[in-house]
């Protein structure tokens, strides 16, 4: 077993990594004692759990680790001792084995007892659905022994708002990451001309990536998608079509900063010769979009559920004579697709997910796209509203 004990000072990446596991074990805390749930275990190996990042502050264990935050008492990592360094200053007790890990499992779930233990499974949400089925086998089969087999229960009630109350540090990362995409943007908006192809496009913005130091937030092939309107948009590779006088261009594009992800859409209209303005059915589409986002932020606000959100949004777009089919808005964080409770329509598709409240402290895209083109912002749920995580696009970028 080991206490923490610091020998070296700290750098400031670590001093704000502790930081942030302090405040979602406090928020984890806070949620078991109201839901009347005694620990909350996640039990991993090899990186297999999303929601590791949560509850420690990286996302990589190698060995066969549970980690356990109870509503009382000190929180538990059990860990193979080549793993400590990972959870070192971040757990109360820390039992760091060499061989067997069944040993300290055992003795911390006999010496605390708890009633009830919430794993890290769901049918519904991907974001909280880390227990594989081998690792079930192998923690039921530790529970039977112990005759505590009937405590286990999910903890999705527990962890799909861990993930998503963003904490104040959680929601300055999102902002910061939306900070660096816009100003991608804007310079994209300095080098676009007729000539330069998809890839181009998308190759300069991977160069801007790198000269800020950020990843994109989702897969590389296609973050960013650039796509003119002259084929479908949506999550795909940029091709080596040339764009020309008089397209328009949508680019969905985000970056991970220190950890979390933005995830916004953009438009411009590049003209043709001799022309002064944009096409009357493309500023009307645009029109509609950026108004549905504004009565979106109108209508959001705590207590208000997802779907309450989305019915008049779409009913308005509908009344300006256009469809769409995904979800209004879906949360943000980890991840740029961050799970839980989405904005969206009342369908099988959905499920539950639209049914829960908004809280503040969530994290949402806001994206009523219509067709092949699209505008999406960035906002964080506040006590009395919602607040825009990015100043949003206003006017298509004419060119």
């Amino acid at each position: 077993m080991s206490n923490q004990t610091e020998e070296m000072p700290l750098t400031e990446a670590q001093i704000e990594r502790r930081a942030l596991v302090a405040e979602k074990h406090a928020q984890a805390k806070t949620l078991l004692r109201q839901q009347g749930i005694d620990c909350w275990l996640t039990f991993s190996r090899e990186g297999s759990d999303l929601l590791l990042p949560y509850v420690m502050g990286g996302e990589y264990l190698v060995g066969q680790a549970a980690l356990m935050v109870f509503a009382d008492g000190p929180t538990v990592a059990i860990v193979a001792d080549y793993d400590i360094g990972q959870v070192e200053g971040e757990f109360d007790i820390i039992h760091a084995y060499h061989g067997d890990w069944k040993e300290p499992f055992v003795e911390t779930l006999k010496e605390r007892n708890p009633a009830t233990i919430a794993a890290n499974y769901s049918e519904g949400d991907f974001g909280v659905d880390g227990l594989t089925h081998g690792l079930w086998l192998k923690l039921t089969g530790v529970l039977e022994s112990l005759g505590m087999a009937d405590r286990l229960r999910s903890a999705e009630s527990i962890t799909t708002l861990v993930r998503a109350l963003k904490t104040p540090n959680e929601i300055e990362r999102i902002r910061r990451a939306c900070e660096v995409t816009q100003r991608i943007f804007e310079d994209v908006t300095g080098i676009l001309r007729p000539g330069l192809s998809e890839m181009d496009v998308h190759e300069f913005m991977v160069e801007r990536m790198q000269t800020y130091g950020v990843a994109p937030s989702w897969e590389a092939a296609y973050c960013p998608a650039v796509t003119t309107s002259r084929r479908p948009a949506g999550h795909t590779p940029p091709s080596a079509d040339k764009i020309q006088a008089g397209d328009a261009l949508q680019i969905d594009f985000g970056v991970f900063y220190e950890g979390f992800a933005s995830d916004l859409q953009r438009f411009w209209y590049l003209r043709k010769a001799g022309e002064h303005g944009v096409d009357p059915k493309q500023q009307h589409a645009f029109d509609t979009m950026r108004d549905a986002i504004r009565l979106a932020t109108e209508l959001i606000k705590p207590g208000v559920r997802g779907y309450e959100v989305d019915e008049p949004v779409r009913n308005y777009v509908k009344e300006q004579g256009y469809t769409y089919f995904h979800a209004t808005g879906h949360q943000i964080g980890r991840m740029a697709h961050d799970g839980g409770l989405t904005i969206g329509p009342r369908n099988v598709r959905y499920g539950d997910r639209v049914t829960g409240e908004l809280l503040p402290g969530m994290c949402f895209t806001l994206e009523p796209c219509i067709g092949d083109m699209g505008i999406e912002e960035n906002i964080v749920v506040t006590e009395d509203g919602c607040d825009w995580l990015i100043a949003p696009q206003t006017e298509i970028y004419v060119l």
